[in-house]
């Protein structure tokens, strides 16, 4: 695992284990709430939306955390990535991150 990487995924378990900010409080409600909006699941659980949360690109969650996730440029990229990826979110499947070069 790169340097890059290992800082990216603690900045996703902080995040995540965060369980008294209001505001990633909210966020995390707002992840279930976009599953259901864009018919991944019908009744998310926070285990569904922590499923979501971990597969989605590095630049989401970077510009998330800086802008916060409920910010327009931000849920126009989350759209984005459900749309690109809707079957395998739905199948639960574990997503590749492409890179570009």
């Amino acid at each position: 695992m790169s340097y890059k990487h290992n800082n990216l995924l603690a900045i996703r378990q902080n995040y995540w284990n965060d369980n008294t900010s209001p505001a990633v409080i909210d966020e995390k409600q707002f992840f279930q709430h976009t599953l259901i909006e864009h018919g991944i699941f019908q009744s998310p659980s926070q285990e569904d939306a922590r499923y979501f949360f971990f597969n989605l690109p590095s630049i989401i969650i970077v510009k998330g955390y800086a802008l916060g996730f409920k910010n327009p440029a931000v849920q126009h990229m989350i759209t984005n990535f459900i749309q690109d990826n809707r079957q395998d979110l739905m199948n639960r499947q574990e997503l590749k991150i492409q890179f570009r070069m």
